[in-house]
């Protein structure tokens, strides 16, 4: 009974191993960088600039830059598949202020799912101004 529980957890931490491997559920998925909560609100919240309710709750108003303002309080970033209005929308697992100056920018992400719908991200790109992939530089904890 005892070798058959030490073959048992050697085999489950062999598993755990592989599968939390670097190379392990690596993706890379292409699109927006988009304001999680905005976007959830409303999914024509796919920019910077976000319709969202008054203050005093009689109708709404175009606030500009809140994408870039959201991500910089610290609401999670998210990356909308192919840029289109109702894509797949992926959680960056990471902090969201390093990612605000791109709000609404095309991104690249490489990472490994954290579990589905959730990447950590390895490696962010945007596009910049000429069409070209600049790296954005994350800081991680690993």
């Amino acid at each position: 009974m005892k070798t058959t529980s030490t073959l048992l957890a050697a085999l489950f931490l062999v598993i755990g191993l592989t599968a939390a491997s670097p190379d392990s559920d690596q993706k890379t998925v292409t699109g927006t960088l988009i304001d999680t909560k905005c976007y959830g609100m409303n999914h024509d919240n796919h920019g910077n600039e976000h319709m969202v309710m008054k203050p005093d709750g009689t109708g709404m108003m175009q606030v500009a830059s809140c994408a870039t303002a959201c991500a910089s309080m610290g609401i999670p970033v998210g990356l909308l598949e192919g840029g289109k209005k109702d894509g797949k929308v992926f959680i960056l697992v990471t902090p969201a202020g390093q990612l605000a100056e791109h709000a609404a920018k095309e991104a690249r992400v490489t990472g490994q799912e954290a579990y589905p719908g959730a990447i950590i991200p390895m490696k962010v790109e945007v596009k910049n101004a000429d069409g070209e992939w600049e790296e954005v530089h994350i800081a991680t904890m690993m």
